[in-house]
């Protein structure tokens, strides 16, 4: 078991391609988070904005009905009806917003948002440079892990047709890394080594080799 002082990864890793793949797809997704979150944002600040409106208008109506009933002659009883109902609609407007949380979803959304823009933004800086001009990769990838672990709390509450739509919009790039939470599984990568030198083959010099090894028993 690991304990709090113990590093994520062996001192002296290297950049090498297996981890270039790596930041790329969690660049990929950290893309598909940033477009989840903005649009979910969008919908719930669209919805809390309309709530807050019906709210103050319902609130500006007692007032104006309150005035008209004071300045005219209607019964006591009927003064008490309208402004009650009133203050009814009221409350059930609260009582709508309080119970769905609009404004703290949207609010929610707008800072994962920025996390995601973010993160997406440090791994392009590193993958776009040469690997001796990054940064420590052991330290980089520490530290990215926790951008990414803090900026996923809100990932649950992504609306599954948003998840959807995320799917659909980035699912036709080719070799796009979509999130597991749209609902496309893919298969876990594990580390290949780089093949040798030696061992890989130039197919324009064995030719070569060949032609040389048949032509040297022609001229004996």
């Amino acid at each position: 078991m690991s304990t709090a002082h113990e590093p994520d990864t062996q001192p002296g890793l290297q950049w090498n391609g297996t981890i270039d793949k790596m930041m790329a797809d969690w660049c990929d997704q950290s893309k598909c988070f940033n477009w989840m979150h903005t649009h979910a944002y969008s919908r719930y600040s669209k919805r809390s904005t309309a709530m807050n409106i019906c709210t103050n208008i319902a609130i500006s109506l007692v007032g104006i009905v309150n005035l008209s009933l004071a300045s005219s002659q209607v019964e006591p009883m009927t003064t008490s009806i309208v402004t009650g109902s009133v203050s009814v609609a009221i409350g059930i407007v609260k009582m709508i917003q309080e119970q769905f949380n609009w404004t703290t979803l949207a609010n929610d959304y707008k800072r994962s948002a920025k996390q995601w823009e973010i993160i997406t933004r440090k791994i392009q800086e590193q993958l776009i440079i040469p690997h001796n001009g990054r940064k420590d990769c052991g330290t980089f990838l520490k530290y990215i892990k926790q951008d990414i672990n803090e900026a996923s709390d809100t990932n649950v509450l992504i609306p599954k047709d948003i998840r959807e739509k995320c799917n659909e919009k980035f699912g036709k790039i080719k070799d796009f890394d979509i999130p597991d939470v749209c609902g496309q599984v893919e298969h876990t990568t594990i580390y290949m080594p780089d093949p040798p030198l030696s061992s890989l083959q130039i197919p324009l010099l064995e030719n070569e080799v060949k032609s040389a090894a048949q032509v040297e028993p022609s001229k004996g």
